[in-house]
């Protein structure tokens, strides 16, 4: 039997899984202050990270919020301090607090990681230990999860995830010990469980299944009549098909349900899946701004099932707004919610095999061989068949890594996000989610900062959203060093952020990097072995122009214009660049001094700048043969780029053509510069 570290002497432990409570070393003590056992509990939830402050008051004070509600925090923290008789586990992280709490330290830490030794016996056909460490992990419940806390949403999620999760592993436990052959004692305990929980079709195929094995043939299928009459009544839906499937047997006196040696094999037995909830939290709406029309769009095409993708260029908030209508439209989805990383932007993305393993685990089907295809992938259609389930897989690569997902049962919904969009959808089915506005990146630098920090210098908190370029990701991290560092102004930031040599290295906390957000887009080319996207990343550093079209990146690379833009556009798709028009792209200042910070010894740098150079000379000659009225739009569009060219053309060539076309276009009354 698996021991039980909660009962092990040690400061600062804390169970949740009932009444809150703490152990000092000696004795389980409750917090007897409701306030305190409430700021408590919002720190444990979040253990390990800041919680800041404002988020703290939302959650003490769910309606009313008086006036010195940042003082009464300060407060219940320093009584909460001196309770847990231990200054470091609960510190003062700007703009908030952080409760220090190592692996293990938490009921519920130990809890899952019983439950997964269970569910890795179960995989492995081992039931007794599997029956071991599932009656381990529910012998540390004491009752209802956080029994004694205030139900606010945070708490009441919480609970109802952990509620679920209890009933999933009693499931599991039980189907465990039938494996065993434990049918008679179980009788009595699953029958008290079905009427407690009459809409469980799982536990209605183990008490199916157990009654036969008793010898009771009639009691199980009038337990099935009883299912199928409650769910069409209640719901207007039929029994699931393994279920269905299990009655059949059932009827036909299959031998192979009459015990455990020689009933169904673990891949043969009926399949009923569990109900997860694994949504990480919803972001505080406090701190989100802008993307409101895209949230309702995404949510809107969740709601109607099918499939549903968000993509946009690195650090444009693409998991934030899939988080939020996750959320959003959860109670639609009563079967179940999946978040999965697919990692694609990583050095380790997951496989379409190891995809569909994920899933599997989660449903807790991992090892059902009839839900896998014989090329290793989930059958989507047998697994959520009859149920009404939302699966949000993040961070795509391409259409490849989840193809086997992309046509869930009616009822069902998929949510994808990637840096490009997934060509297997049709345009419907895509939301592109850009930058901010430049208000909406000031009022995001207001929420995260506070009035008198934007108040103090607004012409500086609207540089530093320009130099952010007012990308989601970069705002929150200038917002976040500048909290880290009350210390430093706003205008002080601001005039290092101008600094280009700096920037980068400015927009970097903790794990939030823009710098790391573009390297992941490198990745994303690098895995495919695309030498040459890489190499015109490193050009289109070197060329350092803000906007380019595909005769310049054609001249860049010495290719021709068939071939330039294919690779253009795969900059695209990982979120390096962004589309103008249809030959004409943006290249963000964050992304160019990211390439020019990416040396390579193999690119002559200096001969792509000069071949763009020599390209825009041969344009301009060929605009002096042009009229007068072409010339001029073309000279009006393209002045920025000829300016910056100009500069860096040492042999003056390209200022003498552009001097010359000039001279031809002042004879019109248009101003010309």
């Amino acid at each position: 039997m698996p021991t039980n570290p909660m009962h092990r002497s040690g400061p600062n432990r804390f169970r949740i899984l009932g009444t809150l409570e703490f152990f000092d070393g000696q004795h389980w003590s409750a917090i007897g202050a409701p306030k305190q056992r409430a700021l408590l509990a919002a720190l444990l939830l979040s253990a390990n990270q800041m919680v800041p402050a404002d988020r703290l008051v939302a959650e003490l004070w769910p309606n009313d919020v008086p006036d010195s509600a940042h003082g009464l925090l300060a407060g219940y923290v320093w009584r909460l301090r001196r309770a847990l008789r231990n200054g470091d586990v609960l510190v003062t992280r700007a703009p908030g607090y952080r409760l220090n709490l190592p692996q293990g330290a938490l009921d519920v830490h130990e809890y899952e990681r019983l439950v997964a030794a269970g569910r890795a016996s179960l995989a492995a056909r081992d039931p007794a230990a599997a029956t071991a460490s599932f009656t381990a992990a529910l012998a540390l419940w004491r009752g209802a999860p956080l029994a004694d806390v205030a139900r606010t949403d945070v708490v009441m999620a919480e609970a109802a995830r952990l509620d679920e999760s209890r009933l999933a592993v009693l499931e599991a436990r039980i189907g465990a010990e039938i494996e065993l052959g434990r049918h008679e004692p179980l009788l009595p305990e699953l029958k008290l469980m079905v009427s407690q929980y009459p809409l469980r079709e799982r536990l209605h195929a183990h008490l199916m299944l157990t009654l036969y094995r008793c010898g009771q043939q009639a009691e199980a299928l009038g337990a099935y009549h009883d299912l199928r009459r409650l769910l069409i009544n209640e719901l207007g839906i039929e029994p699931s098909k393994p279920l269905r499937e299990l009655q059949q047997q059932i009827l036909r006196e299959d031998p192979q349900l009459l015990d455990a040696t020689s009933g169904p094999r673990p891949d043969e037995r009926p399949r009923v899946v569990i109900s997860p909830r694994l949504l990480p939290p919803d972001p505080d709406a406090g701190f989100v701004v802008g993307g409101e029309a895209e949230l309702s769009a995404t949510a809107a095409r969740l709601v109607g099932g099918g499939v549903c993708a968000v993509y946009g260029a690195a650090g444009t908030g693409k998991s934030t707004l899939a988080r939020r209508a996750a959320h959003a439209v959860a109670e639609r989805f009563p079967d179940g919610w999946l978040w999965l990383d697919l990692r694609a932007s990583t050095t380790q993305p997951l496989s379409a095999r190891e995809v569909s393993a994920e899933v599997l685990r989660a449903f807790g089907v991992s090892g059902d061989r009839a839900m896998v295809t014989a090329g290793g992938t989930v059958r989507w259609p047998d697994l959520t068949s009859g149920r009404r389930a939302l699966a949000v897989l993040d961070d795509v690569a391409d259409t490849d890594q989840v193809r086997p997902l992309l046509s869930p049962p009616p009822g069902c919904a998929v949510l994808l996000t990637g840096r490009g969009a997934i060509g297997a959808l049709g345009s419907h089915r895509h939301v592109r989610l850009g930058r901010l506005s430049a208000a909406g990146s000031v009022l995001l630098l207001r929420r995260l900062l506070g009035d008198e920090q934007v108040d103090r210098d607004p012409a500086a908190t609207s540089a530093v959203a320009r130099l952010c370029e007012y990308l989601p990701l970069a705002l929150q991290v200038a917002a976040t060093r500048l909290v880290m560092r009350p210390e430093w102004t706003v205008t002080e930031f601001a005039t290092r952020l101008a600094d280009p040599r700096r920037r980068l290295d400015l927009l970097a906390s903790g794990e939030q990097s823009v710098r790391e957000s573009l390297l992941a887009s490198v990745r994303l080319i690098e895995r495919d072995h695309d030498t040459q996207a890489r190499v015109a990343v490193h050009l289109l550093g070197a060329l350092d122009l803000p906007v380019v079209d595909v005769h310049t990146v054609a001249a860049l690379l010495g290719l021709s214009e068939h071939t330039a833009q294919p690779i253009a556009e795969r900059l695209v798709d990982v979120g390096l660049i962004e589309t103008i028009s249809i030959d004409r792209y943006r290249v963000p200042d964050l992304v160019r001094l990211f390439a020019r910070e990416r040396h390579d010894a193999e690119v002559d740098a200096a001969a792509a700048v000069r071949r763009v150079i020599d390209h825009h000379v041969n344009l301009v000659h060929r605009q002096l043969a042009e009229p007068v009225a072409a010339s001029l739009g073309w000279y009006r569009q393209e002045l920025g780029t000829l300016r910056a060219l100009v500069d860096r053309d040492d042999t003056d060539v390209l200022h003498k053509a552009v001097d010359q076309l000039r001279w031809t276009l002042s004879g019109t009354r248009a101003r010309v510069a």
